[in-house]
């Protein structure tokens, strides 16, 4: 290794104001890029949101940044930004970004001198940032962001190394050494089977070329445009041209090596120490995989964790120690309502007898409220042959936030198309409106409290809108999009139903989950309205939950004209009450006798439908159409 400038006398140093100055541009690149990162993200799920996730997580960041005090160290503003990327990260990308952002933190309050980094720390700092997403990662794949983070710090050192008298170590030397590895490991690694570009690695590029642009043109006078940002014009143009001409995705099958094959897409915040998320994330590789547990720890091992994990159960992944907040779920792979031609498990165990006989699945029930119409069966993607791409979502403006206290649900509200939020509160439902990446959304209280949250979302969300509408002025695109269009999308409208438990959320949620493009938010919100309006509703706590009691209740209200029955099971619910429930509506009218099928809707008896709710208060409820 040569000699360094740090070895003749005080060397530049990444500081406070050079990290503000980054992680503004980095979101404005961001923001220009996101639809054409989006366009890249196939793996490991093709769901077309890696930008938009980078864009929020960044957003997060420099939101943080902004409530630091004017004269914040640089190890002060680098923990500022990883703990809002770690807030606000989305999806995989997002995390292994705020898990980047964290190891930058780290290194930064391990310098000597937290005024900032010296060249060989801000090499030291790449990489950490290199190993940390790599470990942070339960099954690392080659050619991805993992991959592209590692080639950018083997530059990095290299010209650490070749620095000399002639040619010494600077920041904006080892910035731009590092950006440039990013751009060649991207186009190394494309058509991997990770799509043209793999584009997590095409966020993590643009992230380091902006840092490069950031030191790079330090020195310029101020103007009263946007930040010069050269490096980062030519790896979007070249992420442009790969994408038009870049080798065709050949992984999209859940046989691809590192695809994620996990239904639900589970993400959270987790307020608990090192030792007890390390043992989530062992529980959570043995339930899913992608799975992410990033977060910045102090100095007593307890800190705020942000979780990631794709799986088949959701409700396992929630933690069993700690405290979780911002619990949303997505529903990842489009499988059908109903699967033909063998009917669906129940949904409990339930016993031998008429009554459980009549115990119908969520999903038969949803078919039937949506009248049958499509026959074909959409497949899982585990189901497709070799060379065959997964069937693109059909486009929807308006997008249903559910929200439930109910960890059972969780499942059946997520298979209708709505983002679900598990014990909502005001910053989960705004997350979940940010993860839907729409301009509207319909919101589905569970209760009075979630409905004072969701009307503080909204308004929240409205205040940002004209802020972000007030500060994009004049700020140009990238590609054919304006900059109206833009900052369009960054106004979310949140429209809230008159729902107020459990069975009603999921009524409505079932009601509105097949959406055209072109309704009007109204007549959506209307739609679910009318689906909640039609239940009768009971909650029945303590002595009135037990099964004789419930049993008798259900004999006592149910008319000769209602069609179903929904049996929702708190977490303290006896197992019985669902089967006597089940036998309480085939075989006793409202007066106490018998009746027989014709009796009950026109020939066919009252179905019943048991969920294993698992909430807190009611111990059992029931709802009537």
């Amino acid at each position: 290794m040569g000699p360094l400038a740090t070895d003749q006398g005080p060397a530049p140093r990444l500081d406070a104001p050079a990290l503000r100055r980054w992680l503004s541009l980095a979101t404005g690149i961001a923001e220009r890029s996101r639809n054409l990162v989006d366009s890249l993200n196939v793996f490991p799920i093709p769901d077309a949101d890696t930008g938009t996730n980078v864009l929020l997580t960044l957003r997060s960041a420099l939101d943080a940044v902004a409530l630091l005090p004017p004269g914040a160290d640089a190890a002060q503003t680098s923990r500022a930004i990883a703990d809002g990327a770690i807030r606000g990260a989305r999806g995989n990308s997002g995390l292994l970004v705020s898990q980047a952002l964290a190891a930058l933190a780290e290194t930064c309050a391990s310098a000597p001198d937290p005024a900032g980094l010296r060249p060989v720390e801000l090499v030291h700092a790449l990489e950490q940032m290199a190993s940390s997403t790599w470990s942070a990662v339960s099954r690392p794949v080659t050619g991805t962001l993992l991959t592209v983070a590692a080639d950018a710090a083997s530059s990095a050192r290299d010209a650490l190394a070749s620095a000399g008298p002639q040619q010494p170590a600077t920041p904006v030397l080892i910035a731009i050494a590092a950006a440039l590895g990013a751009q060649e490991s991207v186009v190394e690694t494309g058509g991997l089977g990770h799509g043209p570009v793999d584009a997590g690695g095409a966020a993590l590029m643009l992230l380091l070329t902006s840092l490069a642009d950031t030191l790079d043109t330090a020195s310029l006078p101020a103007g009263p445009g946007p930040a010069p940002s050269p490096a980062s014009d030519v790896a979007l143009q070249m992420l442009t041209d790969l994408a038009a001409g870049g080798a065709t995705h050949q992984g999209a099958g859940a046989d691809a090596e590192g695809m994620s094959t996990g239904e639900f897409e589970v993400m959270y915040l987790l307020e608990a120490t090192s030792a007890q998320a390390a043992s989530l994330r062992r529980h959570l590789e043995e339930v899913g995989d992608s799975v992410g547990v990033v977060g910045t720890p102090d100095a007593l091992g307890v800190g705020l964790f942000q979780v990631h994990v794709h799986t088949d159960v959701p409700r396992a992944a929630l933690p069993r120690v700690g405290r979780a907040r911002q619990i949303c779920v997505h529903h990842l792979h489009p499988t059908a309502l109903v699967h033909a031609p063998d009917e669906p498990p129940l949904p409990w165990g339930a016993g031998e007898g008429a009554g459980s006989a009549r115990v119908v699945s969520f999903e038969r029930l949803a078919a039937r409220r949506a009248g049958r119409r499509a026959h074909s069966v959409r497949t899982h993607p585990s189901q497709y042959p070799p060379g065959r791409s997964l069937p693109a979502p059909p486009p929807r403006r308006i997008g249903v936030i559910a929200c439930t206290r109910a960890p059972g649900l969780v499942e059946q509200l997520a298979r209708t198309g709505a983002v679900v939020v598990l014990d909502p509160e005001r910053e989960g439902v705004m997350r979940a409106a940010g993860d839907i990446g729409l301009n509207e959304a319909v919101v589905l209280p569970c209760d009075a409290a979630c409905v004072t949250a969701a009307h503080e979302a909204a308004r929240l969300l409205a205040a940002r809108a004209v802020s972000s509408t007030a500060s994009a002025q004049g700020t140009p695109s990238w590609g054919s999009r304006s900059a109206e269009c833009e900052v369009a999308q960054e106004g979310i409208q949140l429209l809230v139903c008159d729902t107020d438990d459990e069975a009603r959320v999921l009524a409505a949620a079932v009601a509105v989950a097949e959406k055209h493009q072109g309704e009007q938010a109204a007549e959506v919100v209307r739609r679910a309205s009318r689906a909640a309006a039609r239940m009768r509703t009971i909650a029945l706590s303590g002595a009135d939950a037990e099964p004789e009691a419930v049993a008798r209740t259900i004999a006592s209200v149910l008319r000769a004209d209602d069609e179903l029955l929904t049996v929702i099971l708190g977490r303290d619910a006896v197992p019985d009450v669902g089967a006597l429930a089940a036998g309480a509506a085939s075989g006793r009218s409202p007066g106490g006798g018998v009746h027989s099928a014709d009796d009950l809707g026109g020939g066919d008896s009252v179905e019943v439908v048991v969920h294993a709710g698992g909430q807190i208060h009611p111990d059992v409820l029931l709802a009537i159409e």
